[in-house]
C-alpha cells in the first residue's frame, strides 16, 4: 500500500496543487510507494478554474504532463488528519493561523513549509524554490 501525503494551502489552487502534481510525477518516475493529494483550508471563489495558470504553465514548461481532466479545488476535512500519513502545509505564517482557527487539535501535528502566496511573492520566485523542496522531499523518501 502506498503512503499518502497531503499538501495543504489556502485555496488548493496554486501551491498545494503544484506540490501534488510535481510530487506524483517524481514518485511515479522513481517508483516510490507514495501518493500525494492536495486540499485547501479556505477555498476562494476568486479562483478561475481548477488550477492556477502559474502552476499549469510552470509544469508544462518542465514537460510534466498534467492529468487530462483537472479537478476543482477541494476543502480539507477533519477526517483527512487521520487518513493521510503525512501532511504538509505550504506556508507556516499563513496556514498555522488557519489551522488554529479550523483544526486547532491538529495544528502541531503537521509540517509547515515557507512558500508565500502569489499576492505576497511572485510565482516566478516561489515556484522554483517549491520545486526544489519537492525534489528534496522525494530524495529523502528514496533513502
Amino acid at each position: 500500500m502506498k503512503e499518502r501525503i497531503l499538501f495543504l494551502c489556502t485555496g488548493n489552487y496554486y501551491r498545494s496543487r503544484f506540490a501534488e502534481l510535481l510530487f506524483n510525477y517524481l514518485a511515479e518516475k522513481e517508483e516510490l510507494p507514495f501518493q500525494s493529494f492536495s486540499k485547501g483550508l479556505r477555498l476562494s471563489k476568486r479562483n478561475k478554474g481548477p488550477l492556477s495558470l502559474y502552476t499549469n504553465n510552470y509544469l508544462r514548461d518542465k514537460n510534466i504532463e498534467l492529468p487530462s481532466r483537472l479537478r476543482m479545488p477541494i476543502p480539507v476535512s477533519k477526517d483527512d488528519f487521520s487518513y493521510y500519513d503525512r501532511i504538509i502545509a505550504m506556508d507556516e505564517v499563513e496556514h498555522r493561523k488557519l489551522m488554529q482557527e479550523f483544526f486547532p487539535v491538529e495544528e502541531n501535528r503537521i509540517e509547515y513549509w515557507s512558500f508565500a502566496d502569489d499576492y505576497i511573492e511572485k510565482p516566478d520566485l516561489v515556484l522554483p524554490k517549491l520545486e526544489a523542496k519537492v525534489y528534496a522531499l522525494v530524495n529523502q523518501l528514496k533513502k
